[in-house]
């Protein structure tokens, strides 16, 4: 080989491991990123995993054709895979793992959200369930509902209806880390926030719960949080949204 040919295949060499090397980083964010509800990297807030996610979402959200529906909120919105169609529609999906109904409230305003959805399915509620938060307290339940109705009256503006999901179970694994309790109480404020922002709650995951309506069934999630299957948990919103197939 001639030192020219050396030297060409040495720099194609360490372009590659560079390539390689910046892939690798960018897996290792992103799955911190996506569990970012569970267990928070020092590094990456959920703030800042908002800011990642929104030109992904306005992206999609620009090629969107009218009447699609857009899956909004918290990682539980995330999961939920777009290439099942839901009610027959297309779904762009603005979920962001980690949000709180304060951190939703404000990203929901920086959407582009003009394409006209037919309808916006919005989940929120468990991240703002820390124990060291005191949800049920009365300042914090206060501050949750007025988020959530705030967002719900800024989705009303772009689309003629808005379906919110009821808080999902959480594992008593995690009783140290969230208010297990505040899991119905907050599904309650849900109905209420909808009762004065005009939007509906529907309860998806009541397969997954045990009787007292806080708690997960075992093996219903798959950390604690996470429902073990999304798919289920989507054909229980088909079921419920539009039995005939259609919405």
């Amino acid at each position: 080989m001639s030192s020219r040919a050396a030297v060409l295949s040495s720099q194609t060499k360490s372009k590659s491991g560079l390539l390689l090397g910046i892939a690798a980083a960018l897996i290792v964010c992103s799955g911190a990123a996506f569990w970012i509800g569970t267990e928070t990297p020092r590094e990456l807030t959920s703030e800042a995993y908002a800011d990642q996610r929104l030109p992904l979402i306005n992206s999609q959200l620009n090629e969107a054709k009218p009447g699609f529906i857009f899956l909004s909120g918290d990682s539980h919105s995330e999961l939920l895979n777009t290439t099942y169609r839901l009610c027959g529609r297309e779904l762009v999906n603005g979920g962001v793992s980690g949000a709180k109904a304060e951190l939703y409230r404000d990203f929901v305003n920086r959407l582009a959200l003009d394409a006209a959805p037919a309808a916006v399915v919005y989940s929120i509620g468990t991240n703002n369930l820390l124990r060291k938060k005191k949800p049920l307290s009365a300042a914090p339940t206060r501050s949750f509902e007025d988020n959530v109705a705030r967002t719900v009256a800024a989705f009303r503006r772009k689309a003629p209806r808005v379906i919110v999901l009821a808080v999902p179970p959480i594992s008593t694994e995690l009783k140290d880390k969230f208010e297990i309790a505040a899991v119905s109480a907050y599904s309650q404020v849900l109905q209420s926030a909808c009762k004065r922002a005009g939007c509906e709650v529907i309860d998806p995951y009541d397969f997954a719960r045990e009787s007292d309506g806080n708690t997960a069934r075992p093996q219903a999630t798959r950390d604690g949080i996470h429902l073990s299957s999304y798919r289920a948990v989507h054909e229980r919103m088909e079921q419920l949204l539009c039995p005939g197939g259609t919405l």
